[in-house]
């Protein structure tokens, strides 16, 4: 299942992102979608708290880029959005700002290993928990499988 979304980038990123997305022959969308997984992989941000959502700034030229994303995807980029409080295009510009070279350096190290971009469960293994925790309803998500939910799913007899 995929699910259309819209956001305007700058000129200059939205140029960017098709210039690097024709080098490395994947299409924008999945470049986007490897940029913001390996800048949440690195920890590039620290989740922010009780503040309103950041945009693009105002001003510039803009283009619209209109992406196709996979359901886990999407899913995906709101949590970042609610994490890192940025809209969608914020956090694409952020990212390219701040780890493209490291990104690409990472993703030129893949080329040579044969493994690229392809990677049918990038999003697959993140998962959420909800639990009260001295009277508070708590909710917990982790971008990857801890071994405390694995060993919750087990089925342990005595």
């Amino acid at each position: 299942m995929e699910i259309e979304t819209t956001t305007c980038l700058s000129l200059e990123h939205y140029q960017l992102i098709q210039l690097l997305s024709e080098q490395y022959a994947m299409p924008m969308r999945s470049f986007i979608s490897a940029l913001i997984g390996f800048a949440a992989e690195i920890d590039l941000m620290s989740p922010t708290t009780f503040t309103c959502l950041t945009y693009r700034k105002r001003g510039t030229t803009w283009k619209r880029l209109h992406l196709m994303l996979f359901a886990d995807e999407y899913e995906f980029f709101m949590d970042i959005r609610k994490v890192w409080k940025m809209s969608l295009a914020r956090v694409i510009e952020f990212c390219l700002d701040n780890i493209l070279d490291e990104f690409l350096r990472f993703l030129d190290s893949k080329i040579v290993e044969e493994d690229y971009y392809t990677d049918s469960y990038r999003y697959r293994n993140y998962c959420f928990e909800f639990c009260r925790e001295e009277n508070i309803q708590t909710g917990k998500f982790y971008w990857g499988i801890h071994p405390e939910i694995i060993q919750k799913t087990k089925n342990v007899t005595p």
